[in-house]
């Protein structure tokens, strides 16, 4: 069993201390306590959404890997951010999972684990599962987890 529980609770945390931090900034702003010209406070307005969506977008996730029963890869993943949660879930029988690959993009920063399963013509690819929560050593301990599952 894979989860990143820790991983995700410590990216969760970073998150909303330095977006709730500059929201408080971007309110204190129109509150005339300090010197701030409109440029700035639309600047924050602009930083804070950008960094509410990359943290929508990035695959900032909690995952759950296991194999239940002896007969089935188990994933269950949410994504982290704090609005519009959606927990999904699929199962794999594991004489059909064929393989797994973890992507990366945005210069790293992002990576993504996706699935495939054999089917009768061919093979189908499930939906790619945000690890951008999960660290390197996470994301290594997960991928040596599946190549055990993929060899069976």
């Amino acid at each position: 069993m894979i989860v990143n529980q820790k991983e995700s609770a410590r990216a969760l945390m970073i998150f909303s201390g330095i977006w709730a931090g500059l929201v408080i900034v971007f309110a204190l702003s129109f509150f005339e306590l300090f010197y701030s010209p409109m440029w700035l406070r639309i600047g924050l307005a602009v930083v804070i959404g950008l960094i509410a969506l990359f943290f929508y977008i990035g695959g900032y996730c909690y995952v759950h890997v296991e194999v239940e029963n002896n007969a089935n890869l188990m994933v269950k993943y949410y994504n982290l951010f704090p609005v519009g949660r959606k927990f999904k879930a699929f199962k794999i029988p594991l004489q059909n999972f064929h393989h797994h690959e973890i992507r990366f993009g945005a210069a790293g920063m992002v990576s993504k684990l996706v699935l495939f399963q054999r089917m009768q013509d061919g093979v189908a690819k499930y939906p790619p599962v945000g690890l951008s929560a999960m660290g390197k050593a996470g994301r290594e301990k997960l991928s040596a987890f599946l190549r055990k599952l993929e060899k069976r």
